[in-house]
């Protein structure tokens, strides 16, 4: 398409003539009769800053909120000396369609720029405040409903939306420390891998009381503020400082023990192996891997023996406990 834009001869007045039809179109407020003169000049190559919000305004006006809304991106892109102008269009745009969440990342970015106008860089400030005002009172009235329907979940018994439920809750900014939420984290019935997410949502929260959490038939305090990750980088590294020979001589393994790391993990956290069990938890994840994909060389059956039997089978509950959930 571009190469046969670049092969078509533009007439001047034939381009102005379309240019005039297409404003006058306009004016009536004709906007699908003055889309199709834009559009006419737009397929010949025609950018200019007048024909580009012309085509804008009219797909606007049609209610083409898609197009617009990816037209408008395109126009950004460019970045050119029409920039600031664009992402108001833009942000209006999504303001009007209550896409606060895109306003304000938009607005973000946008001011990140050197070359917004002191006038315009005001009023996408205003619009950024209040996108989020709005954005924080729909996350409110989301979050009551949410919590109604995890409510339903736990009467229902059904792990996997409660932990959708969770999951929903924590990308509110709207976050607040719940006695529901500590009940579960208490609850024996309530899944390991529902309870992993309630932590990652405190972790965001940052709760001024102690947590206290159940899984496995084991019981922990969590002082969220003053604790590490609740999936702490040193357990993974720890781990995998174990791991490099598989790294260097086979990544497509290495990658593999990944992937089951990071599933055991989040089920078993914060009850994870300790630092002097590292080496021996990193020799049982290769293991694993290499009996459950057939990686394993003769003669390498009587390595199990020297396992941790226990971990072994932590990892094959991880792996089920987290496939339970979310289907992997």
């Amino acid at each position: 398409m571009e190469e046969e834009r670049k092969n078509i001869i533009i007439f001047p007045k034939w381009k102005d003539n379309l240019e005039e039809q297409a404003k006058k179109a306009m004016q009536e407020n004709q906007f699908d009769l003055a889309y199709d003169y834009f559009l006419k000049l737009t397929d010949i190559g025609v950018d200019s800053h007048e024909v580009m919000t012309g085509k804008l305004i009219c797909m606007m006006e049609l209610n083409m909120q898609d197009q617009a809304e990816e037209f408008c991106e395109d126009l950004i892109a460019r970045k050119d000396q029409y920039f600031a102008y664009y992402v108001h269009i833009y942000s209006t745009l999504l303001f009007q369609s209550s896409k606060y969440k895109e306003v304000m990342y938009l607005i973000e970015d946008a001011l990140e720029e050197q070359n917004i106008p002191d006038h315009i860089a005001e009023q996408l400030r205003h619009m950024y405040q209040l996108s989020s005002e709005l954005q924080e009172q729909d996350d409110k009235q989301s979050y009551i409903e949410i919590e109604k329907q995890l409510e339903e979940a736990m009467k229902e018994k059904n792990d996997r939306k409660q932990w959708y439920m969770v999951k929903r809750l924590l990308q509110l900014k709207t976050k607040t420390d719940k006695a529901i939420f500590r009940k579960m984290l208490q609850d024996p019935a309530i899944h390991p891998v529902v309870k992993t997410a309630i932590l990652e949502y405190y972790e965001k929260l940052l709760p001024s009381k102690p947590l206290q959490i159940e899984k496995f038939n084991l019981m922990d305090t969590l002082d969220m503020p003053a604790s590490d990750s609740i999936l702490p980088t040193s357990f993974f590294t720890g781990v995998t400082q174990y791991l490099e020979d598989v790294q260097h001589h086979d990544p497509t393994k290495y990658q593999m023990i990944q992937f089951i790391l990071e599933r055991f993990a989040y089920v078993f956290t914060p009850f994870l192996p300790q630092k002097e069990n590292y080496q021996v938890f990193a020799e049982s994840l290769n293991f694993y891997v290499s009996k459950s994909f057939q990686l394993m060389e003769d003669g390498d059956d009587r390595q199990s023996s020297l396992m941790k039997e226990h971990y072994l089978k932590m990892i094959d509950v991880s792996e089920t406990l987290y496939a339970a959930i979310l289907d992997v």
